[in-house]
Parts: structure tokens; sequence; C-alpha cells
């Protein structure tokens, strides 16, 4: 009776130990994830910045598209990112966000009028926020 009651117990400590193994690695993980999308929302971020300073504050020199260039890289490093750690929904709404900020720097806004910098923000709006709702929704 003595050794079923030991078997039990050590059968109970190890269920536990398991469940606890479990929920470190989904908290590593979601912690990773998070990690990843702070950087993507991070380069989106710098992504709209080049876009207003070409848009609103007309510079197109050399350092400018350097700079473009750099910031779409790091926007499709990090999404790619994102599609390797997130859901499939997560990824291609971070896709999407990524197109719409790709688009804004290469052709500007459709509207040429003043300010450009809310044409800007204004195309970029839809994707980021379905993005970011999506991202809270997924993390809760």
């Amino acid at each position: 009776m003595s050794m079923l009651a030991q078997r039990s117990a050590g059968r109970a400590l190890e269920r536990g130990e398991e469940r606890r193994g479990v929920r470190e690695l989904a908290e590593a993980r979601r912690t990773e994830r998070l990690t990843h999308l702070i950087e993507f929302l991070s380069a989106v971020q710098e992504a709209e910045r080049v876009a207003v300073d070409r848009y609103h504050h007309n510079l197109a020199d050399e350092q400018w598209t350097d700079r473009a260039k750099q910031v779409l890289d790091r926007v499709w490093v990090t999404q790619k990112t994102i599609h390797v750690l997130c859901t499939s929904e997560v990824s291609e709404s971070a896709r999407s966000l990524a197109w719409a900020v790709q688009e804004i720097i290469r052709k500007g806004p459709e509207d040429l009028g003043e300010p450009q910098d809310e044409k800007v923000w204004a195309h970029i709006h839809p994707s980021r926020q379905a993005f970011l709702d999506l991202v809270r929704d997924q993390l809760s």
C-alpha cells in the first residue's frame, strides 16, 4: 500500500513538473514572439518616418534612398521572422502592413495636397490598426 502511495505521489509530481515545463516553454515563446513583434513595429515606425521625410519634407537625396532601402529590408526581414514564429493570421496581417509601408515609400500618397505627413499616416493606418488589433487579441 505504501509503495502504491509513493508511486502515485511520484507520478503526480512528474505531471506537475511537466505542466510547469509546458507553461514555462509557452511563456518563453510568447516573450520571443512579443520581442519580434516589437521589432517589426519599430521597423514600420522608422519606415513611416522615411516616407514623411520624402513626401512632407521633400527629401530625395542619396542618403534618403539608402535609408529607405535599409528600412524596407528591416521591415521585410522582421515580417518574415513573424511568419516563422506567429500564427498565419498574424503573419498575413504583418505582410499587409509591410506592403502598405513599402507602397507609401515607393509611390507616395495618392493625393498630392498638403499636408503630406497626414496622408502618409492615413495610408498606413488601416493595415497598422488591423495588425495591432489582431496581435492584441492573440496575445491576450
